[in-house]
């Protein structure tokens, strides 16, 4: 019985040493209110626990439950664009700073110090690299010591990090070093021939980092020749990234493939190549979201693709004065303002008749204002206060198939279109409204 709670206790004691914690401040203070903590893997996020932020000052253990890897704190929302990505290694309490104007800074922490270091003086040295091509210089021996000086903190830092976490990372960023002078195009060539020579990508440990999605997307949309003009050339080189990725992406689970191409194809999209967009999404996304069951992401995008800058609008019709009228067949204008509102919205009660006052000194524009309503009587009562605007009814209000077809997610909602009906801008307010017709 003796031996039995000595035991006990001892698994207990080293349960707890094994627990650590990580703790700082957030500044400005009153622009953060709670953390969300996952742990990045494979096959997606996982949640791990969350705390609150008071004062600026946070402090969470995480259980000895979890495993050594990339941990992901998520400060504000939307989740993939507001967070700081920590190692923990299972060994050390970390400690950090985090402002919104000069970002991350680690007070304690020997493997998360390590890794930021290491980026901060290799990608130094790498500019420096840059800044010699950038003024065309052609020195042997400035440009080997500049050279030299990347393959010394590479070498340096692989050496320091050897049994880390951070080790993956820094030796999967060893960059291509000539050994002699070479002319920028053909150091940009062979830069990229040798873009992916220490990256493991069947490393779970690369595979759920944002380091491994960044140098996919850098690859992707930025290693292409120099010197294109073109915009045809420019997709098509960029596509051909993309078809070579897909070979590489072959070993890495689907799951984590879905989330890699739809990153690829927020950035296409975001960037207007939309022939990038539509080719990855086509040839890959598509496919492999449909075999991991992501449908909703197939309909986000499908959503986005179908309202995004120059596409041209869906159809809306409606009654007007006893004619069947549709959006697609007015005339007579260069500019189409549509608004979807509401006569119960005061919001839209405030803003609606500020536009229709703007827009008298203004000419050549048509607004078609779409009224999301549960019954006609109020809507009926209402425009005649919006003279000379077209006006629709949609009953069913936030059932009406309108809502999807425009991913209506407030009232009002504006959408401004060219005289062909392609989408112009989607302005947020009234102001902004006004502001893009003047």
């Amino acid at each position: 019985m003796r031996l039995l709670q000595i035991f006990i206790a001892l698994f207990f004691t080293l349960g707890t040493q094994s627990q650590h914690t990580v703790s700082g401040n957030f500044s400005p203070a009153n622009s953060f209110r709670y953390l969300m903590v996952y742990h990045l893997e494979t096959n997606g996020i996982q949640y791990v626990t969350d705390t609150g932020v008071k004062d600026g000052q946070f402090s969470f253990t995480l259980p000895n439950s979890v495993s050594p890897g990339i941990y992901r704190l998520v400060y504000a929302v939307p989740q993939d664009k507001y967070f700081i990505d920590i190692i923990y290694n299972c060994e050390e309490d970390i400690v950090f700073n985090f402002d919104l104007d000069s970002g991350l800074q680690i007070v304690s922490s020997e493997e998360n110090t390590l890794y930021r270091d290491y980026f901060s003086k290799i990608d130094s040295a790498k500019d420096r690299l840059m800044d010699f091509y950038s003024k065309e210089k052609s020195n042997e021996q400035e440009y080997m010591s500049l050279v030299n000086n990347l393959k010394n903190i590479q070498e340096e830092y692989e050496a320091k990090s050897e049994e880390t976490i951070a080790h993956h990372f820094i030796s999967a960023n060893a960059y291509y070093l000539p050994k002699k002078y070479i002319p920028l195009e053909e150091y940009l060539i062979e830069k990229k021939k040798h873009y992916f020579d220490h990256i493991d990508f069947r490393s779970p440990t690369l595979q759920a980092s944002e380091f491994f999605a960044d140098k996919i997307l850098n690859y992707m949309f930025w290693a292409v020749p120099s010197g294109i003009t073109d915009n045809n050339e420019l997709i098509k080189e960029i596509n051909k990234n993309v078809d070579f990725l897909a070979t590489k992406l072959e070993v890495v689970p689907k799951a984590l493939q879905v989330n890699l191409w739809n990153k690829a194809w927020q950035k296409a999209n975001e960037n207007k190549v939309y022939d990038v967009a539509d080719h990855i999404m086509d040839t890959y996304l598509r496919k492999l979201a449909l075999e991991t069951g992501n449908e909703n992401l197939i309909t986000s995008i499908e959503t986005q693709t179908r309202l995004r800058l120059g596409a041209v609008s869906p159809e809306i019709t409606w009654e007007e004065n006893g004619v069947k009228k549709s959006l697609s067949e007015l005339s007579g204008a260069s500019k189409y303002l549509v608004i979807f509102w509401s006569s119960t919205c005061p919001h839209c009660l405030n803003e609606l008749p500020e536009v229709h006052e703007a827009l008298k000194s203004m000419k050549d524009i048509q607004v078609l204002a779409v009224g999301l309503e549960d019954s006609a009587e109020n809507w009926e009562n209402t425009i005649p206060k919006l003279a000379d605007f077209h006006h629709a009814l949609a009953l069913g209000k936030w059932e009406s198939p309108y809502i999807k077809t425009f991913a209506i997610q407030q009232t009002p909602t504006y959408f401004i279109l060219d005289k062909e009906k392609r989408f112009l801008d989607r302005p947020e307010s009234a102001q902004a409204v006004i502001e893009y017709l003047k």
